[in-house]
């Protein structure tokens, strides 16, 4: 199951007058701007790859091609996103792949289940076509709601960034710095398999 993103964020944790302030930029001396939004926004995305966790809210669909098992109902569905805000549709796809809307009464998100699971209820139709899941995640719609030791550990890796623009040469590792790594370590949702 691949996450597509559909729409989103409208806004990034950590805002651009936040970064220019954490890196001592001069207010007068705005041609740096589109580097410290670009990296920003890779900031966000490597720390929400690393946390496995969607800092400001964002629309995504999930396509799943086959459900394994005997029956659709009572199946659950590991949800590869969180926090889940809502569950905005579901839709059962047929053997030629046409979408039928499911009743949300069918379907429901398992409280306090980490990772999330979505849990499929009796009656849930039929869906030899695969099942798509259209939801909203994240940890709410502006950067106040992302906790503050990611937005710190964001700002941390913009300034690392912003410093070391190719100046050094090849990063040594391809890893988090460690003390980055250690801020968000405590939100870092792992894969177990």
């Amino acid at each position: 199951m691949i996450p597509i993103r559909i729409d989103g964020p409208a806004v990034e944790p950590v805002s651009l007058a936040e970064a220019r302030v954490f890196l001592r930029l001069d207010d007068d001396d705005t041609h740096e701007n589109d580097l410290v939004l670009a990296l920003i926004q890779a900031g966000r995305l490597l720390l929400e790859s690393a946390t496995r966790l969607i800092f400001v809210t964002q629309n995504w669909r999930l396509t799943l091609s086959r459900i394994s098992g005997q029956g659709v109902e009572h199946h659950e569905i590991r949800l590869p996103l969180a926090p889940i805000i809502a569950i905005t549709q579901v839709r059962a796809l047929d053997e030629e792949g046409a979408a039928q809307t499911v009743d949300p009464a069918l379907y429901r998100l398992r409280p306090g289940a980490v990772p999330p699971l979505l849990v499929l209820t009796d009656g849930f139709p039929g869906a030899p076509g695969g099942i798509e899941i259209d939801l909203e995640a994240g940890f709410g719609p502006d950067a106040s709601h992302v906790p503050a030791p990611l937005r710190q550990a964001l700002r941390m890796l913009v300034a690392r960034w912003f410093e070391q623009r190719g100046d050094g040469g090849e990063p040594a590792s391809t890893e988090l710095p460690a003390d980055i790594a250690l801020m968000i370590a405590p939100y870092r949702h792992l894969r177990l398999q």
